[in-house]
């Protein structure tokens, strides 16, 4: 066989691989806003309730900046709360605002994502490979709770704003004309960042990590410093945490430990019977991920662009890991991962795959490029079959809720209720007759 021929059959192979890849992250992200649809909770249920009573009461007194400013527990909410003013006046119910906010954001940063691969300048059929795992990667079904359900949503918008700010912070050799205003909106991200959940604060720090490793010099890093500071100490002002229980016990370090593996084995130690799964895969994420932290830090070379983004994500997520670990150290080991913290580990599962690049890259253009394109098809398929499974089972959370709230309007009332309801009988019923005068709607 000539060698003409053979390099012809080799990228004849790999454009079967690539359409192959293609069509599965085609159905995947098909299946993903199918039952993104299907799981929408656009019923004032449990918190839900309760912001729309802060809602009201704001509109009495006309203190808008009280508002959006005043903590939720220790966040400070103030895209949910702009979305759900919008929701309340022109929908009358909460949740159209919310998802297509939350759907602008996933598609965002999957564009984001994607585009940074596309003009990275790696192998044309190494990109064409990556792009639809990390596709998939970004959109797995049990996250439609955070696009959903507007009380969950505010962990799309940490996670999303995080990606935008990273992204955005161009490093010494990706200098352009406009760097530096790319820069300062990359700061701005980073602020909005902790305006879905408190956790985007972990930002900063990542952000100073990532200026570092871009080769940028001290004054942009001291900027990033300065505002992340200042920022940080407004936003913690005046919020006094219901997470001060913190114990130095050798069995609460432990729980805590655990509790932070158990989080980033989302989304499989949300369920009981595959918790050591997710431990497994936790504890994995956080040995690799420290490994390729550490071995870059203490590399004196300028990290490149999607090696140091990925890096990042990684960062982030373990920092976000360990600040979960003890905020919720009281909970018990009995208790589920909640499953809205899913958003954020699809941060570290892209990360993983954005830092692997390089390796991947090497691999390519030597002897295991078969393979990997083997064990890329492995893993698009079994994601495809998850993808199936999480989607149902979300149909039937999100049907749940909204059976339960129709009944409850109606005037029943049983103990699944407390779950899915609210968890005070008198307060739901008096906070149901509250919002029909603000004339919000009883059911979708």
């Amino acid at each position: 066989m000539s060698r003409a021929v053979s390099e012809e059959y080799v990228y004849s192979r790999d454009r079967i691989v690539v359409t192959a890849l293609a069509i599965i992250a085609s159905v995947y992200s098909g299946l993903y806003f199918y039952f993104a649809v299907r799981a929408l909770i656009w019923v004032p249920a449990m918190d839900t309730i309760n912001w729309l009573l802060f809602y009201g009461n704001h509109l009495e007194t006309g203190n808008w900046f009280s508002y959006l400013w005043d903590p939720h527990n220790e966040h400070r909410i103030v895209l949910s709360r702009i979305l759900l003013a919008i929701d309340v006046r022109l929908f009358g119910v909460p949740g159209p605002a919310f998802a297509l906010f939350g759907l602008l954001l996933i598609l965002g940063m999957v564009a984001t994502i994607c585009w940074e691969i596309i003009k990275s300048d790696y192998s044309i059929y190494l990109k064409a490979t990556v792009i639809p795992i990390a596709i998939m990667l970004l959109l797995p079904v049990n996250t439609v709770i955070n696009i959903g359900y507007p009380i969950y949503c505010g962990f799309m918008h940490t996670a999303a704003f995080a990606v935008f700010s990273l992204v955005l912070l161009d490093g010494a050799a990706e200098e352009v004309p406009l760097s530096n205003y790319r820069r300062a909106v990359a700061i701005a991200a980073a602020c909005l960042a902790a305006f879905g959940v408190s956790g985007g604060l972990l930002i900063w720090p990542v952000l100073m990590w990532s200026a570092w490793k871009g080769g940028l010099g001290p004054r942009w890093i001291a900027v990033i410093a300065c505002v992340g500071g200042i920022f940080s100490t407004l936003y913690v002002w005046g919020i006094h945490s219901p997470y001060q229980h913190l114990s130095l016990s050798i069995d609460h370090l432990v729980e805590d430990i655990d509790y932070g593996i158990r989080f980033l084995g989302l989304p499989w130690s949300h369920a009981h019977q595959l918790v050591w799964l997710g431990r497994l895969i936790g504890g994995s994420i956080i040995c690799l991920g420290a490994f390729l932290l550490i071995k870059d830090t203490l590399s004196d070379q300028v990290t490149p662009r999607l090696e140091r983004l990925g890096l990042a994500l990684m960062l982030f997520t373990l920092l976000l890991a360990a600040a979960a670990a003890v905020a919720r150290s009281d909970f018990e080991e009995a208790r589920e991962t909640p499953i809205r913290y899913g958003e954020l580990l699809v941060l570290a599962h892209v990360g993983l795959l954005l830092s692997a690049l390089g390796f991947l890259q090497r691999s390519w253009c030597e002897a295991y490029r078969r393979s990997f394109q083997w064990l890329a098809l492995g893993i698009s398929i079994a994601l495809l079959g998850q993808q199936i499974v999480a989607g149902r089972l979300a149909v039937q959370v999100a049907e749940q809720y909204k059976e339960t709230w129709s009944r409850f309007v109606a005037g029943d009332w049983t103990p699944e209720m407390f779950r899915y309801v609210y968890w005070d009988r008198d307060k739901a019923q008096a906070a149901l007759a509250y919002l029909r005068t603000m004339h919000i709607r009883d059911s979708e």
